[in-house]
């Protein structure tokens, strides 16, 4: 089939001289700010103290039939925590599964007003039923990624990632504002509850075939920047988490073949003479991934990855979070760093690969 996409081979060609700059950059700059680095590490990472988990916290989530949110949603129920789940689908078979395992699974479609609302009032009932109960965070963490270039997609598939990962957080968040605000007197004293919201690598740094995900995750990035500080007059901390990259293992890319074929459906005469074979192979290329998608959504799990179940009990818990906690394998971080270093290169490092690139022809 030929060289993957998009490679990170690719993405390193011609990219060594700023590489060494760098890491001289960074040897001075670690020898010059050694002495405050408990101070700047307490500053980035927040504080250290925690709330202890208890079943009077809820806990909300979105997006759990699979993947990411049905991870989280098992981890926070093991902790202690009283978790609602919220699953698209409450017959799919991370539902059924969370359900086994005790977890309240609550349907919600995020790009619904309706499911919405009829969310909030079943954590409502719940917060009345149980006056020791409070809500403690809201996580954020619905998504939909269509894999394929912007001149592919048709405009269905872009409207569902917009509405699903900018609009529907957005939708979910105002919708349980009233609830986090009302605060929390568990633990060892009051607070209000927060907002954790689940944004991405590709708001850091944008990827070919990514251009509309990226740009919901960016949108979504500083929506919760502005988000953040306009909470904490009021007390509700405003979280973000990167998580990293687990393709194959959250199903996000379970319904490729489906996006696939809209997109081939959808092309006019013209744009079939102008990109030849070139969208067959990449979708080839990617029925891999997909497959392993698919079986991640028939047989959801906890995703095997300690640090990025800490990453998010430090989000949920800390009394003091940090704005932004970012999970994510040392290639991303090679990859920013180089997108930074190197502007004028990116085209080039992002999608030079021979036969799937800019010059595919």
């Amino acid at each position: 089939m030929g060289a993957a996409p998009y490679s990170l081979r690719s993405m390193a060609a011609g990219a060594a001289v700023p590489v060494v700059g760098a890491a001289v950059a960074l040897a001075v700059s670690a020898r010059l700010f050694r002495p405050y680095g408990a101070l700047i590490s307490s500053l980035w990472q927040g504080s250290a103290a925690r709330w202890p988990p208890s079943p009077a916290r809820a806990v909300v989530l979105t997006g759990c039939d699979r993947g990411l949110g049905f991870s989280l949603a098992t981890h926070c129920h093991s902790l202690g925590l009283t978790v609602f789940a919220g699953v698209l689908d409450a017959a799919s078979p991370g539902a059924r599964r969370l359900v086994d395992l005790g977890v309240r699974v609550v349907p919600l479609d995020v790009t619904d007003g309706r499911s919405v609302q009829g969310a909030v009032q079943v954590v409502q009932q719940a917060l009345k039923d149980d006056a020791r109960l409070s809500l403690s965070a809201l996580v954020n963490n619905a998504g939909v990624l269509v894999f394929g270039e912007f001149g592919w997609q048709t405009p269905r598939q872009v409207s569902l990632q917009l509405d699903v990962n900018l609009a529907g957080t957005m939708r979910v968040t105002r919708a349980f504002l009233p609830l986090l605000r009302a605060g929390t007197s568990a633990g060892p004293g009051p607070g209000r509850g927060r907002v954790v919201v689940v944004t991405s690598h590709c708001a850091l740094a944008a990827l070919p075939a990514l251009s509309v995900y990226a740009a919901t995750k960016a949108g979504l990035q500083a929506w919760a920047d502005a988000l953040r500080m306009e909470q904490a007059q009021y007390g509700v901390p405003v979280v973000q988490v990167v998580p990293g990259s687990f393709t194959h293992l959250s199903g996000i890319l379970a319904a490729h073949a489906e996006h696939a074929r809209e997109m081939e459906a959808a092309m006019t005469e013209e744009d079939r003479q102008f990109y030849g074979d070139y969208p067959r192979r990449f979708h080839e290329y990617l029925a891999v991934v997909s497959s392993l998608g698919r079986e991640a959504s028939e047989r959801p799990c906890r995703l095997p990855d300690d640090k990025l179940h800490e990453m998010f009990e430090a989000a949920l818990l800390s009394l003091r979070p940090a704005a932004r906690y970012v999970h994510e394998p040392w290639r991303y971080t090679l990859y920013h760093s180089l997108m930074r270093l190197a502007p004028h290169r990116r085209p080039g490092l992002a999608s030079h690969q021979a036969g799937i690139s800019a010059g595919f022809r």
